[in-house]
């Protein structure tokens, strides 16, 4: 166990330091690292105009770089000029690696001359298929020359994995602003063949710029630019608001079991022009089967206003179209469901006993299309009336309270499928002695 934790010090403290002890510079452009392949680092360059490499090494003594082909069996030593424990060599070769003495412990550096690879992209075109909707295939007319590099420590020809980026404009949808804003798409490609695979096609129209990165980092790129592009693609979002506020003594559930009459406005977006056609469906769901398989409304309009008033569970589901109608974007479904009639009327309450406790007479209630409640006193007559089942009577007549006693409380509705029905109950009027 002593062994292995010493093992495992002594090769952090060998390999930790790898790369830091070298620094290229040099070229036409600042250098680029590119790629660690174990303890080998690639570094690009523009040009090999005043290029040089520097070795600091935290250990006395001196210095004895080499450089190799293909691994460290064919290495020749190369000329130096050091300074205390910084050394650095400039008569820098392309497609050669280049070490310091304990090359395990410093590691390789490989040196390559983009200038000299630059891709020559000279065409980027658009193919659509019958998956166009989801993703789009671009195809390449292209010359990419290959970068070869060794490691040192194999002698295996390894191929430097290039780095493309396109570039395309698109909307993006702000959810807070509810809009779609302009954004530039960017996507980094590793190979150009066959083809390029874009799975996020655009919602606007939009020409496509095809560069290579490496190249764009010392500005030497060549980019290939498609056509404009029609955009065919269809995203839609909605928002959906309630249209009134619920009654103290309205029983319901919210977002579980809505009181009707309750009505909604449904509003869609989507990325216009492209998107062209709207349609809300408005079903209810069968019972027996489950589905929602009765369509009841059919609504070809971004914007939607509508009252449910029965009893039931319903979907409402928005499509949108592109002109051609080729792209279709279906949202989730929205579920609203709508309670059953109850009314319920209490046996009592005691107005001007106990302000603001159980100090008017209001019905509970769910789902009630039309109200009307009475209140008669034992002689039949009619002393109050309300058709707003959310509000109720104060135990007053003409500015005075009444006797307490038993009053006849006569209720009249219109239920949630429709029927008319009435109920009726003694309702005791209490008041505290003082």
């Amino acid at each position: 166990m002593k062994q292995s934790l010493l093992f495992i010090i002594a090769t952090f403290f060998l390999f930790c330091p790898l790369f830091a002890q070298y620094e290229v510079s040099g070229g036409n452009s600042q250098p680029l690292s590119v790629h660690k392949n174990g303890i080998t680092e690639i570094y690009l360059l523009n040009g090999l105009d005043g290029a040089q490499i520097k070795f600091t090494s935290s250990q006395p003594g001196e210095h004895q770089w080499y450089r190799y082909k293909e691994s460290i069996e064919d290495a020749v030593s190369v000329p130096c000029t050091q300074n205390g424990n910084i050394s650095s060599i400039t008569d820098i070769q392309e497609g050669y690696g280049y070490y310091v003495d304990a090359h395990m412990a410093t590691g390789y550096i490989w040196i390559v001359d983009y200038s000299l690879y630059v891709p020559r992209i000279s065409g980027l075109k658009v193919e659509e298929d019958e998956y166009r909707c989801e993703q789009l295939k671009l195809i390449a007319d292209a010359d990419v020359p290959t970068v070869y590099y060794y490691t040192g420590t194999g002698g295996r020809r390894n191929v430097l994995q290039r780095n493309f980026r396109l570039t395309y404009n698109t909307l993006s949808w702000n959810e807070e602003q509810k809009t779609f804003l302009p954004s530039e798409a960017a996507l980094t490609v590793t190979e150009l063949f066959p083809e390029i695979l874009v799975d996020n096609p655009p919602l606007t129209n939009t020409a496509f710029t095809l560069t290579d990165v490496f190249a764009d980092h010392f500005g030497i790129t060549q980019a290939a630019v498609s056509e404009e592009y029609r955009a065919i693609k269809v995203e839609a979002h909605y928002s959906v608001e309630k249209d009134r506020e619920f009654g103290d003594n309205e029983k319901y559930t919210p977002d579980k079991m809505e009181s009707a009459p309750i009505g909604y406005t449904f509003t869609a977006y989507a990325n216009e022009p492209v998107a062209t056609f709207y349609i809300w469906k408005v079903s209810k769901q069968d019972p027996v089967t489950g589905e929602y398989s009765n369509t009841i409304v059919r609504y070809t309009d971004p914007v939607l206003r509508y009252t449910f008033k029965n009893t039931g569970n319903y979907e409402v589901q928005l499509e949108v179209d592109d002109a051609q109608s080729i792209c279709t974007d279906m949202p989730e479904a929205i579920k609203v469901s709508i309670d059953s009639t109850r009314i319920e009327i209490p046996n009592a309450f005691s107005p001007g006993s106990s302000p603001g406790v159980n100090d008017e007479l209001k019905v509970s209630f769910s789902s009630v299309l039309s109200f009307q409640a009475s209140v008669f006193n034992r002689w039949g007559n009619l002393l109050y009336r309300w058709t707003d089942p959310a509000k109720g009577w104060n135990g007053m007549v003409n500015g005075k309270f009444v006797p307490t006693g038993a009053y006849l409380l006569v209720v009249e509705y219109t239920d949630s499928v429709g029927k008319k029905r009435s109920k009726s109950q003694m309702v005791n009027i209490l008041r505290s002695k003082n």
